[in-house]
């Protein structure tokens, strides 16, 4: 049923534009995030970067970009002891692995072996520290692309 249009309703105010993610949801209004909010994944982009790596060369700058990320987590505010020495472990296991991968023959194993350590060690510090969510995952795949770059 069609409504009646009056004099009231004529007169509207200008809609804010509308955005278009990439994805296709349509956003209208004033969004407004306060504090703390984490829109998305943070490790996304290193997720893809390491998805993409196609040589041993390529292995060790990522890894070695992980590694900066481990050092800027372990400088955050509030974090206990325990989760310091926790990420310490986590960064011996992946410099081990930097060392590895940078051998004239690297052991696939070994490398496998010590990343798959680290990821587990992540997502158990992920349970208490909320900017290591996702690291674990990131580790077990660059310990997935060391057996395929390294064979094994």
């Amino acid at each position: 049923m069609a409504r009646k249009r009056t004099a009231k309703t004529e007169t509207t105010t200008p809609r804010p534009p509308t955005a278009v993610a990439p994805e296709g949801i349509a956003v209208e209004g004033g969004i407004h995030a306060g504090r703390d909010v984490i829109m998305g994944d943070q490790y996304n982009d290193l997720r893809q970067q390491v998805a993409q790596i196609g040589t041993p060369a390529e292995f060790v700058v990522q890894v070695q970009a992980l590694q900066a990320q481990l050092a800027a987590l372990k400088q955050q505010p509030g974090l206990l002891p325990a989760q310091v020495q926790t990420l310490e472990v986590v960064e011996g296991n992946v410099k081990e692995a930097v060392e590895e991968a940078q051998k004239p023959e690297p052991l696939a194993a070994r490398i496998t072996a010590t990343l798959t350590g680290a990821s587990a060690v992540m997502d158990s510090l992920s349970k208490g520290v909320q900017a290591a969510v996702g690291l674990g995952t990131v580790l077990a795949g660059l310990a997935h692309i060391a057996l395929r770059l390294f064979g094994g």
